[in-house]
């Protein structure tokens, strides 16, 4: 197969997974693959008791034909479309898969540390998110980290809030992100963007680092690409706790 028919193949694909039909034009659709189905079965059916080889052949080729593409059809156009599937793919991603990537990335740290029982707490409200990571070790509970999500379907902004005098001025401020220079570098390695202007005034005594990131066109209707978003993120986050507990 040429590479311009895998791609034409791909565009198709994706128009279908993006495809919003009416009610009526779904329950149209389904009562033309019923009728196709129940009429090839009938003729099949009628062609064995008949001993009909021809009727039997015909019904054949319409089930071989007709029923994996209905199967797809269906897969494709009921499983994901429109606009209201992709408002609710973001609410997954921001809600469910990224909380429960860093929770279980942050478990996996040694007994006793900081982070073996961080706590993190989120709100959403549309296509943003706000995050707070709690850190616990033993009976004391302190914060140790708050970013936020800003999910527009195949981009993202990632802002992570550090605590710095609003006046610090700018040699002051790059000395002290200096600790952050890892966990820049890696996130630059996975495509994000880091913005050299910093949020300022948004929230009392904390500084907002941007991050910018573009993603895969269909991000939101492949799975694949959700849980390595949310993964890579957990790490990302992880890294800046590190900082955070370090430099505390």
């Amino acid at each position: 197969m040429s590479n311009e028919s895998v791609n034409t193949s791909g565009d198709l694909i994706r128009w279908l997974k993006m495809l919003a039909l009416p009610i009526w034009a779904k329950l149209g659709l389904a009562l033309i693959m019923l009728l196709v189905l129940f009429s090839a079965l009938g003729l099949l059916v009628w062609g064995l008791i008949q001993q009909d080889r021809e009727s039997i052949s015909s019904a054949v080729a319409m089930l071989t034909v007709g029923l994996p593409i209905g199967l797809i059809v269906v897969a494709l156009v009921f499983g994901d479309g429109g606009a209201r599937k992709l408002k609710s793919l973001t609410q997954l991603v921001l809600s469910q898969e990224v909380p429960e990537a860093i929770r279980k990335n942050l478990s996996a740290c040694p007994d006793g540390s900081h982070l073996s029982h961080a706590e993190v707490h989120h709100s959403v409200q549309g296509c943003i998110a706000d995050y707070r990571v709690l850190t616990r070790l033993g009976d004391t509970r302190r914060t140790a980290l708050e970013f936020k999500l800003e999910l527009n379907v195949k981009k993202v902004n990632f802002v992570v809030w550090i605590a710095v005098a609003q006046t610090e001025p700018a040699s002051d401020l790059s000395a002290q992100l200096e600790a952050y220079q890892s966990c820049l570098f890696g996130a630059a390695n996975e495509g994000y963007v880091y913005n050299k202007l910093p949020i300022r005034g948004e929230r009392d005594g904390l500084l907002g680092l941007v991050f910018i990131k573009n993603l895969n066109d269909d991000f939101l209707i492949n799975p694949a690409e959700r849980l390595y978003f949310a993964q890579d993120l957990a790490f990302f986050v992880r890294g800046l706790l590190n900082v955070e507990i370090t430099h505390a």
